[in-house]
């Protein structure tokens, strides 16, 4: 394939939306965020039973917030003619009918982190004019981490508490003060979030299933876990995650075809992480708040 520039007008786009599957541990059931954070300062404490302005009363445990930093490493970005997602568990996608137009297989990948709005042109060397055609899914190959950076705060709770990511997943830092604003020397820096299970079980707790589906705007997502190999990793409801996770596979099937001519000179994909990149979470061991992955979007943009 020929290599091209990777700059362009927008003349089509097609949406690629993961869910990152969280589980929300609260006083209730594991839920998933589904809905923006409200404004830090209209809440007034974490979990104060009864108040009916706290987070956990006014999200249900969780809500959606925008990173200051969003890190993700991808292998493959591309289009299919038809489904390439794998068949079985121990099965391999099939992209025979896949025209890549990013791909860094080599177990290493590219890092890509940016910040909300941001727009990342992977490495011309890696980037590939696809084919010509006629295509009905969008397909996203990346590792099973998130590196996130994000903060909360101040709520509107007396000491006005900012809560923010401190390197560990399952705990947050916190600085206080109407005006104060968490720093490096705080402790605020990125935490890697990693992503190993699907499964969230009705009344509480989780399982480890490697598949999940959501139907978003212009399509349906469904998403894989796949290992080492590059096969889907087996469900096992005796575990609570997955094991052998390395791999986070995105197909998404396409309500409206997109077609690549002779005609189209080049592909960026553009990453959106606003109101969706980082889940914040009610933590009811610490009665506090933490982060961790949330889902981002993805369009491929071409130019003629």
């Amino acid at each position: 394939m020929k290599k091209f520039n990777l700059k362009s007008k927008k003349l089509l786009t097609t949406a690629l939306f993961i869910t990152s599957g969280l589980t929300i541990l609260s006083y209730s059931n594991p839920v998933k965020a589904s809905s923006a954070c409200p404004t830090a300062s209209t809440i007034t404490s974490p979990n104060d039973f009864g108040d009916t302005t706290s987070f956990i009363a006014t999200t249900g445990g969780s809500c959606y917030g925008t990173p200051e930093e969003y890190g993700v490493t991808i292998y493959k970005m591309g289009l299919c003619t038809s489904n390439p997602a794998p068949s079985a568990a121990g099965s391999a996608p099939d992209t025979s009918s896949c025209s890549f137009n990013f791909e860094k297989d080599d177990g290493v990948g590219e890092p890509a982190s940016f910040a909300s709005g941001g727009e990342v042109d992977l490495s011309a060397e890696y980037s590939s004019r696809p084919d010509v055609g006629t295509y009905n899914y969008a397909y996203i190959e990346i590792k099973n981490t998130f590196d996130i950076k994000a903060s909360y705060g101040p709520l509107g709770d007396s000491a006005r508490t900012t809560y923010f990511t401190n390197g560990t997943v399952s705990e947050a830092g916190t600085v206080t003060g109407a005006s104060t604003t968490p720093t490096e020397s705080d402790g605020y820096v990125t935490t890697e979030a990693p992503l190993t299970t699907f499964g969230f079980l009705e009344g509480g707790g989780q399982e480890c299933q490697a598949t999940g589906e959501e139907n978003v705007t212009g399509g349906t997502i469904r998403a894989y876990l796949l290992d080492s190999s590059g096969t889907l990793i087996a469900d096992d409801s005796s575990a609570t995650e997955c094991s052998g996770v390395t791999k986070l596979l995105g197909i998404m099937q396409l309500d409206d075809a997109v077609s690549i001519t002779s005609s189209t000179t080049s592909v960026k994909t553009t990453f959106k992480v606003e109101n969706n990149g980082t889940s914040v979470v009610y933590d009811d061991v610490a009665d506090g708040i933490r982060f961790d992955s949330g889902p981002f979007s993805v369009s491929f943009e071409t130019s003629e």
